[in-house]
């Protein structure tokens, strides 16, 4: 059994320091003293934060391409990050349209240290025909990946699949024709670089056109990395209609803008793309007024041979799971005022209930032990140039990862 004392634990909307007591990875007992034994192994809080472990909804493969090492990177950058569940995005390399590839990534996901799910793509590369959908369900998948402008008539059925086999529908919403091979955000940023740009119309159109789709099917569905106010404004709209549609917005896009493109640094080139100060601070109110459900860190890694190149052929694509709750804290909760409880909520209490994880995201007793220690007093600098956070100073450490793997 593990004992953890003097831990900042929330209870209702504030923090209170106590002992939580942990047996075969349950949480058991929550005391303000819980009287030490000797068959415990005692860890001394000393007044730092237990939070729920993170529940990152969006992350993705090192190149998008799946193989063993990228998936031990993965689980190896998210646990420091206090990431103890995550949601892989289909769209790698070989694509998952098969059950021997599906057991592969299970059997993977069963030796991870931390909690691995992945969602199944809704179609074929060409996007002409629907995936095995039923059967990869069947076998664990956890949900139906899907870009927004394919054919109707096939978003449709995943819908219905979705509904039928309760399971989230994640969409990215975007269309490319709308754009000419759009690079970064349209707007001054693009004009002064001489770079085409990705207007905000190419996210909004697409969300209404999934927002009025979903209303007639009682599936989950998450809106990923959402960008712009207007986008956010149709979802809004839409949940007045519907219990089952959650919003999420990236890191990212709420503490970086498009002057993070200039001097054509690839390293901040991201779909959907970083848009103008404007839009970033708009998206802020949003997080505060609580029209965003999601916080995820987006993390798409991309190696150097992918990013110093030429702006155009550079690949889109931001990693940072390691640093999502630092920078969270950081920028959103010392910068903006956002509440630890509020933070807490956008990235473990949310993520759970999208995927019906009913044990965790919060720590009460009966709850798996999935969360971490938070120190917030100490302070680190990014040291990193290919970071679009390089030289900024963070706050908080986490100090130690518990999980149910």
């Amino acid at each position: 059994m593990e004992l953890i004392k003097n831990a900042l634990v929330l209870s209702g909307q504030e923090f209170i320091q106590k002992d939580i007591l942990i047996d075969d990875k349950k949480i058991v007992d929550i005391k303000l003293n819980i009287k030490e034994k000797s068959e415990y192994d005692i860890f001394d809080a000393k007044g730092s934060y237990l939070l729920p472990g993170l529940i990152d909804l969006n992350v993705r493969l090192a190149n998008d391409i799946l193989s063993k090492k990228n998936l031990e990177k993965l689980v190896t950058s998210a646990k420091k990050g206090g990431v103890t569940s995550a949601v892989i995005i289909s769209d790698f390399e070989p694509r998952l349209e098969s059950s021997t590839l599906l057991d592969f990534l299970k059997t993977s996901f069963d030796n991870s240290i931390i909690n691995l799910n992945v969602n199944v793509p809704l179609t074929n590369k060409e996007n002409d025909k629907l995936n095995n959908i039923a059967t990869l369900l069947n076998n664990g998948a956890e949900g139906i990946y899907s870009n927004s402008n394919i054919n109707l008539n096939l978003l449709k059925r995943g819908f219905q699949y979705a509904t039928m086999k309760d399971k989230p529908f994640f969409c990215f919403c975007y269309e490319p024709n709308l754009d000419d091979r759009g690079l970064i955000n349209e707007g001054n940023i693009s004009f002064k670089l001489g770079l085409s740009g990705i207007s905000k119309s190419s996210e909004s159109v697409e969300v209404a056109k999934i927002a009025e789709l979903s209303l007639g099917f009682k599936s989950t569905i998450v809106f990923q990395t959402i960008s712009t106010k207007r986008s956010l404004d149709i979802i809004n709209s839409a949940k007045k209609s519907s219990k089952n549609i959650f919003c999420e917005v990236s890191i990212h896009h709420l503490l970086k803008n498009d002057e993070s493109c200039d001097g054509f640094n690839t390293y901040a080139k991201i779909l959907p793309p970083l848009r103008d100060e404007n839009e970033r601070k708009l998206l802020i109110n949003e997080l505060k007024n609580g029209s965003i459900d999601l916080l995820t860190s987006a993390h798409s890694p991309k190696s150097v041979l992918y990013k110093d190149v030429a702006f155009w052929d550079a690949h889109f694509g931001i990693g940072g799971v390691e640093e999502f709750f630092q920078l969270a804290y950081t920028f959103l909760v010392k910068q903006e005022g956002l509440s630890m409880s509020r933070l807490i909520e956008l990235c473990s209490y949310n993520p759970a209930k999208v995927l019906n994880l009913q044990k965790k995201g919060k720590i009460e007793v009966g709850f798996d032990c999935d969360m971490f220690i938070f120190n917030p007093n100490i302070e680190t600098v990014v040291d990193d140039n290919t970071s679009i956070y390089d030289k900024e100073k963070l706050f908080g450490q986490i100090e130690k990862v518990f999980t149910t793997q």
